[in-house]
């Protein structure tokens, strides 16, 4: 086959195939981004309580370490004043400091706001932010998905905003489902 056939003749399938198909990063990856959705409860083991619902989306701009924004839809019981809810966001940095092929361990930390319906602590502010860090691990559910556990501190407090700052510092426990996009 000379030169010029080669150039005029149409592509063979395994050539489209493989030059069409988009090269996903594996978990963790460079380039790899995630969506996730899950949850939070956390106490500090006098009068707070903590539940939220989260969402985020995270990506991996070097392999094993992740930037990530979180929504968060919560609430607070309080046994001193009154339960409040909260919407929040955070920013969190991810890094998966031991990898394998189904599993990583993690160490996390963040820095958020949140604004309550009513203030927390009760002596605090509705307006408080949210810094976090914390170790977990994520384990493989399948090819795609990544089930995400951790425990960590949590912290609420206006950051000296007000007169005073009152704060809560909690024990974390975290859970959530992540997939790639």
């Amino acid at each position: 086959m000379d030169a010029l056939t080669l150039l005029t003749a149409p592509p063979s399938e395994d050539a489209a195939a493989s030059t069409s198909a988009e090269v996903v990063p594996a978990y963790g990856d460079q380039g790899d981004r995630r969506w996730s959705i899950g949850g939070m409860v956390a106490t500090d083991f006098q009068n707070e309580r903590i539940a939220s619902v989260r969402g985020g989306l995270e990506w991996f701009p070097i392999d094993a370490f992740s930037l990530g924004l979180d929504a968060d839809l919560g609430w607070v019981g309080q046994d001193a004043g009154d339960d409040a809810a909260f919407v929040g966001v955070s920013v969190m940095l991810r890094w998966h400091f031991l990898r394998n092929e189904s599993w990583t361990l993690y160490a996390d930390l963040g820095i958020g706001l949140v604004y309550a319906t009513s203030p927390v602590p009760p002596d605090g502010s509705r307006l408080d932010f949210t810094p976090q860090a914390g170790v977990g691990c994520s384990i493989a559910l399948d090819a795609r998905t990544r089930l995400l556990l951790g425990v960590g501190w949590y912290h609420l407090s206006n950051a000296r905003t007000t007169d005073t700052n009152f704060g809560v510092d909690g024990l974390a426990v975290t859970a959530r489902i992540s997939l790639p996009f």
